[in-house]
């Protein structure tokens, strides 16, 4: 039915014309116009109450219903975008509407409550670096890819996860975090996509975190055993560890006694390396200007292009680096 009132309780004038109803219904679908709906209020008010109140996810709807995931994603939030611009959500085929009135919490007893979700972040980045990516993690969640990436990547508005999500993120990082991903059948090329993606947004691996810091906000990833000193970021210049985030903070406040690329050892290493400026360029995602800035010595790139320079290059950070003061 389209109202949210059981068959049983409905009265004779009421049962007729739903009969009535059902029948156009049918009569338009087999002429090929399928009857549309504006009254989709109670419906949405329904799917809503189950996704924000008891926590049911929009996979699990539309496992249950028949539905789209977008369809119904679009209609927990109220519109959806077309070119750009958010378009609201002001009616349903009918046939989808009775199909949503079919979810019910049968078979998805799923936790609603909300967790910060830096914990989840951590985890499934740790998993990233490990060389599984987001398609396979998010198979194995029973979420949407995109949804998952925008986690991983911290997108806006991804403060808070599902606690049944979080409790899913924390047992597959617990199953996996020690697992090779050839050992699960991932093929290598999904490997190495998933590792440079993990470097290029500095994901910290599983051994820099452990069970008392991974969901302890204000913890940071030990990558060296002193990151956030001038220590720590000494021991990530000198074994050639990606720059952690806190070790790149206390590399910037150096400022003046910091030390910074040399033009002349990045040229050298270039050429030892049989490297062009072009083929440098495609490598680093970056222009050829850009590198011929870095060479003459009129830009300094920060800390995070010179590790992916050196990485590219094949020799560690401290190999281009020079005494030269960081421009005020």
């Amino acid at each position: 039915m389209s109202t949210y009132t059981r068959r049983a309780e409905l009265t004779p004038e009421q049962l007729r014309r739903a009969r009535q109803d059902a029948k156009r219904r049918r009569v338009l679908l087999s002429l090929g116009t399928p009857s549309r709906t504006d009254r989709i209020g109670d419906v949405q008010r329904h799917v809503r109450k189950l996704y924000f109140d008891r926590g049911i996810p929009v996979s699990v709807m539309a496992r249950q219903s028949g539905v789209n995931r977008d369809t119904i994603m679009h209609l927990v939030r109220g519109y959806r975008v077309v070119q750009g611009q958010r378009v609201p959500v002001t009616g349903l085929l009918r046939s989808t509407l009775d199909k949503l009135w079919t979810i019910t919490l049968d078979g998805a007893a799923v936790d609603g409550r909300r967790r910060p979700s830096h914990g989840t972040r951590r985890r499934l980045q740790a998993l990233c670096a490990s060389g599984f990516d987001c398609t396979w993690q998010a198979a194995r969640l029973d979420v949407c890819p995109s949804n998952l990436n925008g986690l991983v990547l911290g997108a806006r508005g991804r403060q808070f996860v599902l606690a049944a999500t979080a409790e899913a993120a924390a047992t597959l990082y617990d199953k996996y975090q020690h697992v090779d991903p050839r050992d699960v059948g991932r093929d290598e090329r999904w490997i190495k996509a998933a590792k440079t993606r993990a470097v290029q947004h500095g994901f910290a691996p599983p051994w820099c975190w452990d069970e008392d810091t991974i969901d302890d906000p204000n913890a940071i990833p030990e990558w060296t055993g002193a990151c956030g000193t001038a220590r720590g970021y000494a021991i990530h210049q000198r074994d050639g560890i990606p720059l952690c985030r806190a070790c790149r903070e206390i590399r910037r406040k150096k400022d003046g006694e910091a030390q910074v690329l040399d033009p002349e050892k990045l040229a050298s290493a270039m050429a030892d390396s049989g490297i062009s400026i072009a083929d440098l360029a495609v490598s680093l995602g970056c222009s050829k200007q850009a590198i011929y800035a870095w060479r003459s010595g009129d830009y300094v790139p920060r800390s995070q292009t010179i590790d992916r320079v050196a990485r590219a290059l094949g020799v560690r950070p401290a190999d281009l680096l020079g005494d030269r003061p960081v421009p005020g």
